[in-house]
């Protein structure tokens, strides 16, 4: 499975924490979210990606397995009754079968025109590794220095804006020190949440 070594790489060229693609097996659609596993904290010695197949059909299906560009870390039973494989003595031989078929669904670089199932999903999964279920970016905010340590924002919190507040992410991409705030509702435009915010730094100025 070369294609997760060059799409893992993409996305680190280009400091992408995610992406996401369709796959087809057995007749079912699902959407694979393909994540970083530096990012996670699920460092797994010899493992670089995590993914996460959700059934198109049936979101509540999910089988979420490490990845590397030779095998999955998974229990076999589950992912042989997720995927509908029937035992066999051979199962060795199918398992690389899946991985080559697999391959060929992977791309090479992150998918910019998602699906509205794909997107939000993703949305989800970013969320989730944040602890913020919140959509409407209305403020920024400088992160602070503890015990000597400067903060940064996550690189889950850096996607989430690039892709729902991507003019305000423009102006701020560079600085990691910023990070994004979200909330249930009552987005402010670009304008407005930059207007704020330099109106806090000239505050701290005083």
């Amino acid at each position: 499975m070369e294609r997760i070594n060059i799409l893992l790489e993409y996305l680190r060229n280009h400091h992408w924490h995610m992406t996401s693609f369709p796959f087809n097996y057995k007749h079912t659609n699902y959407v694979v979210l393909f994540e970083d596993l530096k990012n996670l904290k699920l460092v797994d010695e010899g493992y670089d990606v995590f993914l996460t197949f959700i059934d198109c059909g049936n979101e509540d299906r999910r089988l979420s397995v490490k990845a590397n560009s030779y095998h999955f870390k998974f229990n076999v039973r589950e992912f042989r009754e997720f995927f509908g494989i029937e035992y066999a003595k051979n199962l060795g031989d199918i398992f690389q079968q899946f991985y080559e078929y697999f391959n060929h669904f992977i791309p090479t670089e992150i998918n910019v025109r998602p699906t509205e199932q794909e997107r939000r999903l993703v949305i989800e999964r970013l969320n989730n590794n944040d602890n913020d279920n919140n959509t409407c970016c209305y403020k920024l905010m400088r992160n602070p220095i503890v015990d000597g340590k400067q903060h940064y924002r996550t690189p889950f919190n850096d996607q989430k804006a690039r892709m729902l507040k991507a003019d305000l992410y423009a102006h701020f991409e560079n600085e990691n020190t910023i990070s994004f705030c979200f909330r249930e509702e009552n987005e402010l435009s670009t304008m407005e949440i930059m207007q704020n915010f330099a109106t806090q730094e000239v505050r701290k100025l005083r």
